[in-house]
């Protein structure tokens, strides 16, 4: 029941119903027969065909507003649960991703392995690490000799280190772009110069 009534009250049904109706205002004005149901049929299926559904998956594989939102709900859960230098290095992933990657992100190839990164640093890799830790008892030690806390502070080294390779491939395609508009502007106007 739920699937029609969002049928019906969608994009699609709304502009079908839409050019069904001009269509029959048409066959009022101009009455054509029994041609005029088909008509009518004919330009509700043109309407919706017209309309796009959805995409139900991003072109990226994945939407960059649910990593934002991802981030935000980390960065929530474990306020005032880490220590403080944990937080802040939590903070500091967070402010590259969300400011210097997420919205760069179409001068990436599709498929890249930095949007990759990117997804599952957010979604999956951050908030493992900080739940993992959090699990310990505080000053917990493994047989090796290393501390919750150390291995979570490489943790976080370690995504953050990943996360600014990232934004630096996005600096760089955003460079790339850059130049060779330039490149194309330089070119068309030593044309017109040569032409004048």
């Amino acid at each position: 029941m739920r699937t029609i009534a969002t049928y019906l009250t969608g994009r699609r049904n709304l502009a079908g119903s839409a050019l069904a109706l001009l269509a029959a205002a048409l066959v009022v004005i101009d009455p054509v027969g029994p041609q005029g149901i088909v008509l009518v049929i004919g330009f509700y299926l043109a309407g919706v065909l017209a309309v796009r559904g959805t995409p139900k998956v991003h072109r990226l594989g994945f939407d960059p507003m649910q990593v934002q939102r991802s981030l935000s709900s980390e960065i929530a859960a474990v306020a005032g649960r880490v220590p403080p230098e944990i937080w802040i290095r939590i903070q500091r992933i967070e402010l590259t991703i969300r400011s210097e990657i997420l919205p760069h992100l179409d001068c990436l190839p599709l498929g890249a392995p930095e949007l990759y990164l990117v997804e599952r640093t957010a979604r999956d890799f951050l908030p493992t690490a900080v739940e993992s830790y959090l699990q310990l008892p505080g000053g917990y030690t493994s047989a090796r000799g290393a501390t919750a806390y150390q291995v979570l502070v490489d943790d976080l080294e370690l995504l953050e280190a990943q996360m600014r390779r990232v934004a630096e491939a996005v600096h760089r395609a955003d460079m790339d772009r850059l130049l060779a508009h330039h490149r194309f502007l330089e070119d068309r106007f030593r044309r017109l110069d040569l032409s004048g």
